[in-house]
């Protein structure tokens, strides 16, 4: 896919999707997955990115990671767009970059790199090194740390792969300083969902992925059709609505992320599952919580 097309796609709303388990948790649950993509694609999601933070990306060994994304791509098929989550070393993100292509997925984005010992100058090299061997692909970096700042980005708009940014780090007035300093040749997607897509949307984000849509695609939906329509007080009326839910995915220091919308899935007749450790399973007044945080929206 050329880049103006997908920076017209990733201009949208996407879904970060999860990564169901067997029980025991040794194994990938590809029929779920299929099932769960199923439930998206019938939405109209128009763009879904397996392997991210939501789908646990961290807690898949290699043959797992391409197992999500194989299953993710032949449930979609021709339907609706996939942008991968790649990353860990440098090695295995361009292994990663490389096995996407094959695989036929016109996007890839970079997980922010998690090494204890990083630098500004040893990230850029790192991005940079994904970008020359892109070979057309399209890159979208995923903002969720300081060492990737105006400075290096700037350096990094150079290469025509590189679309768009997932923004997910500091404050709103941070995001729009970095907006007003390099402008609109990339997409700016605000990488904190619904919560703060309209703050991010005045500031200059074109976008926002998700991770309620795994199971309310609807409300995701309504929140970008208000903002595409300039229709703010719509916007905050589902921004209200989801408060409460994501007050939940906050708890024990934004741990209950992921937990939480597995449960909700869970508890709508997908599948969502518990997740590996080190991220724990949520408890009884949790799960309840969850569920009646739900309560009423139009999913």
């Amino acid at each position: 896919m050329d880049h103006e097309k997908f920076k017209e796609i990733l201009s949208g709303y996407s879904v970060t999707t999860v990564t169901p388990f067997t029980s025991d948790l040794s194994e990938i649950d590809v029929n779920s997955i299929m099932r769960n993509i199923t439930y998206l694609v019938k939405h109209d999601v128009p763009l879904i990115i397996p392997n991210g933070n939501t789908g646990e990306f961290y807690s898949l060994i290699d043959e797992e990671w391409s197992a999500v994304l194989t299953s993710t791509l032949e449930s979609v098929g021709q339907r609706t767009t996939v942008m991968s989550g790649i990353g860990h070393s440098i090695k295995t993100a361009l292994f990663q970059l490389n096995k996407a292509q094959e695989l036929g997925a016109p996007a890839v984005m970079v997980m922010y790199p998690q090494h204890v010992f990083s630098s500004k100058e040893g990230l850029l090299a790192y991005y940079r090194a994904i970008l020359e061997n892109a070979n057309g692909m399209n890159v979208v970096l995923y903002k969720k740390g300081s060492l990737l700042s105006d400075d290096v980005l700037e350096k990094l708009m150079t290469f025509d792969s590189l679309v768009g940014v997932k923004y997910a780090f500091g404050r709103i007035v941070d995001f729009s300083r970095t907006v007003h300093k390099l402008g609109h040749k990339i997409v700016w997607s605000c990488g904190t969902a619904e919560r703060f897509a309209p703050f991010f949307h005045l500031a200059g984000a074109k976008g926002f992925t998700s991770g309620l849509c795994n199971f309310a695609p609807k409300v995701t939906k309504k929140m970008y059709d208000s903002l595409k329509a300039g229709d703010y007080s719509q916007a905050m009326e589902v921004q209200k609505m989801i408060t409460p839910l994501e007050n939940l995915r906050e708890g024990r220091g934004k741990a209950n992320n992921v937990p939480v919308v597995k449960a909700a899935m869970d508890h709508l007749g997908l599948k969502g599952g518990i997740c590996r450790p080190p991220i724990h399973k949520l408890s009884d007044e949790e799960q309840n919580a969850t569920v009646a945080a739900i309560a009423g929206w139009d999913i």
